[in-house]
C-alpha cells in the first residue's frame, strides 16, 4: 500500500508539472492530486469524494479545475451516480478549454472534457472535444483511450463489436508503449488500457496473454483494484485449466 501511495504521489506531481509555465503548485494541491489517484486506483470513492471537497475550496484556477474535473470523472469511473456526481461530470464535460493555455496542456484538458463527455453518455460533446485534442496533439495516445471507452459503451454483449474494441485497446497500448511524452505530461491512461485489454483477452481464453498485460498493468500502478481483481480471476482460470 506504501508503494501505491509514492506512486499516486509520483503520477500527481507529473500531471501537476503540466502548469508549471503558470506558476508552482501548492503542496496542498499535489496532496489532493494524489488522493484522487489513490482513490482511483483503490476502488475507494470516498477518498476521492473527500479530496473533491478540498479541491472545491482551493478556487478557480486552471490546474484546480483540472484536478477538480478528473476527480469527478474518476469518481463517475467508480460507479458515483447521485445527483452532486452527475451536475459535477455533466459540468466537466460542458468546460472548454480557454484559448491562452500552453499547447500540450490545452490538448490533455480537452481529452479529460471528452472522458467526462463518454462517462455521461454525450457522444456529440466527446467527438467534438476529441477533435479539439487532436488539433492540440494528435499523438497523445489518451485521446484513443477515450475512443476505446466509447466503442466498449457502445459494444455491448455483441462478440464482433467485443473483438473491435480488443483491437482498439491494443492500439491504445501499442500507442502508449511508442510515446514519448514530455517531462510535464500526465501520466494516467496506460494501466487503465492494459487492464482493460487483458479483460477482454481473458474472456476470449487468451490465460497466458492476459496475465502479461496485468503483470505490465500492475508495474504501471501496484495494487490497482482492477487489475488485481482480474488476477485472482484469471488464477481461477488457470486452476480450471488445470483440473481434470
Amino acid at each position: 500500500m506504501h508503494s501505491a501511495r509514492k506512486l499516486a504521489t509520483a503520477l500527481a506531481a507529473a500531471m501537476v508539472s503540466v502548469f508549471a509555465a503558470r506558476g508552482a503548485p501548492s503542496a496542498e494541491l499535489l496532496d489532493l492530486a494524489a488522493r484522487v489517484h489513490y482513490g482511483y486506483y483503490h476502488a475507494e470513492p470516498r477518498t476521492i469524494d473527500a479530496a473533491l471537497g478540498a479541491l472545491e475550496r482551493l478556487g478557480n484556477s486552471p490546474e484546480v479545475a483540472y484536478y477538480r474535473d478528473f476527480a469527478a470523472l474518476r469518481l463517475a469511473q467508480l460507479g458515483g451516480t447521485d445527483r452532486t456526481s452527475r451536475a459535477r461530470l455533466t459540468a466537466c464535460a460542458a468546460r472548454d478549454v480557454a484559448a491562452r493555455v500552453e499547447k500540450r496542456f490545452a490538448a490533455e484538458a480537452w481529452v479529460l472534457v471528452a472522458a467526462c463527455a463518454e462517462a455521461a453518455g454525450d457522444d456529440r460533446r466527446r467527438e467534438q472535444a476529441l477533435a479539439n485534442a487532436r488539433g492540440h496533439d494528435d499523438d497523445n495516445p489518451r485521446i484513443a483511450l477515450v475512443e476505446a471507452w466509447a466503442l466498449a459503451r457502445q459494444a455491448g454483449d455483441d462478440t464482433a463489436a467485443s473483438a473491435a474494441v480488443a483491437r482498439k485497446l491494443s492500439a491504445v497500448v501499442a500507442a502508449f508503449d511508442a510515446w514519448s511524452p514530455s517531462i510535464d505530461d500526465p501520466d494516467w491512461g496506460h494501466a487503465e488500457a492494459l487492464t482493460a485489454l487483458a479483460a477482454r483477452v481473458l474472456a476470449r481464453g487468451e490465460v497466458r496473454v492476459a496475465r502479461d498485460l496485468i503483470e505490465r498493468s500492475l508495474l504501471l500502478v501496484p495494487d490497482y483494484r482492477a487489475a488485481v481483481e482480474l488476477r485472482v480471476a484469471l488464477q481461477g482460470a488457470r486452476a480450471g485449466e488445470r483440473a481434470p
